[in-house]
């Protein structure tokens, strides 16, 4: 089974910058050929609205192809509706069908083509904008093919004036297009690295790193998902999304990994969950619809052994699945430990269908609704063609995600 994978803007290439160099350091990776073809090149397109990042990548990564690289002259100004319906100019508005030209060769050179997984942040103009206008195409383009978003959400304490728009816009098309959306939250990732550090100083790059180990934890072969052939086959994310994502409807997906050396299975299990945020500001627990525990580094099969023991149940309790869905964790394995540079860690990764999206959409939600109430910054995207109906839509398809998220766990 072969995956392409799509890297939109700033945020999404250099994440997969990191994130491609450790699938090029796993020799399970090279030999199944879901991520790099035969002939060692990776299986992946770059597009940009500037050239600067893409044309660093390139020079660090020369498994790419030259050709799967796109980009523009000019940015799109942290605004969606100039990355979605890009500029006048006949040169830069050749962005969209340049990249499709270069996903349909790519996918061409596939085996077994299963799907693409999309790499794009909600915030900045060139991931959420033309982010969402990929997605759209690819969906078109593919529909009986999976489309999985891995997007990144921006700080909380704010990288643009126009990011809860941005975020508004683009959560809605992920909703409306994909089949799964894996959200990591800036915060999140920064909180716990700050934690870890003995200065307290975590740089971008450090953050980029941590999210690519999170996206590795579930994409990289695991034993569990491979035939009795011997030979893995590259399932691991579509079988996630099986996995985690029971309704159309209910489809984001939070990623908690937890990597160390030099402690059992028990206490990596509880270490993991120790970082889980159980409840939202009004004391409410949040709730699980399904999910996978998956432990890496598993030499002796202890890793199970630890979940029968009853870390199984404590991992159901902690998240507090659903009573309605019989079977809410299932459980993978792999040998093969994640390795970038000199970390080589037994880890164990937790992907699950969580339901404290509700509280940052709401958050999404309302800072946005307050901004377009008192007509804020909405001349931005009126003039590069965005409409009233189109965040009446957008705001319409939130509230139906909150509503579906909240249904489902009462």
């Amino acid at each position: 089974m072969s995956t392409v994978t799509l890297h939109v803007g700033q945020c999404g290439n250099q994440v997969g910058k990191s994130f491609l160099k450790n699938l090029i350091d796993t020799e399970e990776v090279k030999e199944s050929l879901t991520y790099i073809d035969n002939s060692g090149k990776l299986r992946s397109v770059h597009v940009d609205s500037e050239p600067k990042v893409v044309h660093k990548l390139q020079k660090s990564l020369s498994q790419v192809r030259e050709k799967n690289i796109i980009c523009g002259k000019r940015g799109r100004g942290t605004n969606w509706a100039l990355g979605y319906y890009g500029l006048k100019s006949e040169t830069e508005n050749n962005l969209v069908e340049d990249t499709t030209e270069a996903l349909r060769k790519e996918i061409e050179r596939c085996d077994s083509y299963c799907g693409v997984v999309l790499m794009h942040s909600l915030s900045g103009g060139t991931g959420s904008g033309l982010g969402s206008r990929l997605c759209e195409v690819i969906r078109d383009d593919y529909p009986m093919n999976y489309l999985l978003s891995c997007t990144f959400a921006p700080f909380s304490s704010g990288e643009s004036p126009l990011q809860h728009y941005n975020s508004l816009l683009t959560l809605s098309a992920l909703q409306r297009y994909s089949d799964g959306i894996i959200l990591t939250y800036n915060d999140e990732i920064l909180y716990r690295l700050q934690k870890q550090a003995s200065d307290n100083i975590v740089s971008m790059e450090n953050i980029n790193q941590q999210t690519s180990k999170n996206l590795c934890g579930v994409f990289l072969p695991t034993d569990t998902l491979r035939p009795q052939s011997g030979l893995t086959i590259g399932s691991e994310p579509w079988e996630l999304l099986r996995s985690t994502c029971p309704m159309p409807s209910t489809k984001f997906i939070h990623i908690n990994h937890k990597a160390k050396s030099k402690v059992s299975w028990e206490n990596l299990i509880g270490l993991s969950l120790q970082n889980l945020t159980k409840h939202n500001k009004q004391g409410e627990p949040f709730g699980c619809l399904s999910g996978v525990a998956i432990g890496r580094g598993d030499q002796s099969g202890l890793f199970h052994q630890a979940l029968e023991k009853g870390f199984s149940q404590r991992i159901r309790t902690s998240y507090n699945c659903v009573k309605w869905n019989p079977f809410p964790l299932d459980t993978w394995s792999a040998k093969q430990k994640i390795v970038q540079g000199k970390e080589n860690f037994s880890s164990i990764t937790i992907a699950a269908n969580y339901s404290n999206i509700v509280e940052y959409l709401s958050t999404v939600r309302y800072k946005a609704k307050l901004m377009y109430d008192n007509q804020a910054y909405l001349h931005w995207y009126w003039r590069y063609g965005a409409t009233q109906d189109l965040f009446e839509e957008a705001f319409n398809t939130v509230d139906g995600i909150i509503e579906d998220y909240k249904a489902a766990v009462s």
